[in-house]
């Protein structure tokens, strides 16, 4: 069911497709995404990053398997 099926006066059966405001939803969408996928992205560097430097440092054991 889209969204704005239910609260859209306007709404038919296939209206979404040439819809501004449903176009407009979809492009905040993607933007919004594409940001967490970045900010995932980046997160998932920085931890490499950090990790890296604790086995450079001989600081980190691995997980510990057992307990």
């Amino acid at each position: 069911m889209l969204p704005c099926q239910m609260n859209c006066p306007h709404y038919c059966e296939g209206c979404h497709k040439t819809c501004a405001a449903w176009r407009a939803l979809q492009q905040r969408q993607h933007e919004d995404q594409q940001r967490r996928k970045e900010y995932l992205r980046r997160a998932n560097e920085s931890f490499r990053q950090v990790l890296y430097s604790y086995r450079q440092a001989g600081g980190y054991i691995g997980s510990q398997t057992g307990h």
